[in-house]
């Protein structure tokens, strides 16, 4: 059976739908499968095959499950994978790093939210960040009313810093990340 063919878990979070992709949430069940190695049963639940860019991130994974154990209310914000439309491929993931206005935000970005995405490197290039990042964003403007994102970009990572200035993003600040090390602060604001 091909990926395409697999009928994903029911979630309480809906898919999110762009022209060539399906955002689908990782729940808890999917993440702490693949977190604990289950890839397969995790992919099955998911409705996608799961490449092996996916199966080397469980740390991600367990940081996400944690997240969510943690706060009920950050699931419909937290990871979702990016799925091709047409073939059922996943082709990285995008996501919320918390609901809207974390403390750690406070500072820099009252009231905002962070999202951070990653391309698997055989589909950059090919207009996927700028897709799902535009469907992302969309979501959490109609459905929840927010108005501030953030996002946090190396500062040698040209293709994602072109992108988020395509979108009208602009530096607020810079901080260091203890697994990323230094990165930029980006801030849209729309109604501004």
């Amino acid at each position: 059976m091909s990926a395409a063919n697999l009928a994903p878990a029911r979630s309480a979070c809906a898919d999110i739908h762009s022209p060539r992709l399906i955002l689908r949430h990782l729940d808890a069940d999917t993440l702490r499968l693949g977190s604990n190695g289950r890839h397969a049963e995790a992919g099955a639940r998911l409705g996608a095959a799961l490449p092996a860019d996916w199966l080397g991130e469980q740390a991600l994974m367990a940081l996400r499950l944690a997240d969510m154990l943690a706060d009920s209310g950050y699931a419909p914000w937290s990871l979702r994978a990016m799925l091709c439309r047409h073939s059922g491929r996943m082709l990285g993931h995008i996501g919320f790093h918390s609901p809207p206005a974390p403390a750690y935000l406070h500072e820099l970005a009252p009231g905002a939210v962070e999202l951070g995405y990653t391309v698997y490197a055989a589909y950059r290039r090919q207009g996927y960040a700028a897709e799902a990042l535009a469907a992302m964003l969309h979501w959490a403007r109609h459905e929840h009313g927010q108005q501030r994102f953030v996002l946090s970009i190396a500062p040698h990572n040209a293709p994602s810093l072109a992108l988020a200035r395509r979108f009208g993003f602009a530096e607020v600040g810079r901080w260091h990340d203890a697994q990323d090390g230094d990165e930029l602060v980006l801030l849209l604001e729309h109604g501004a």
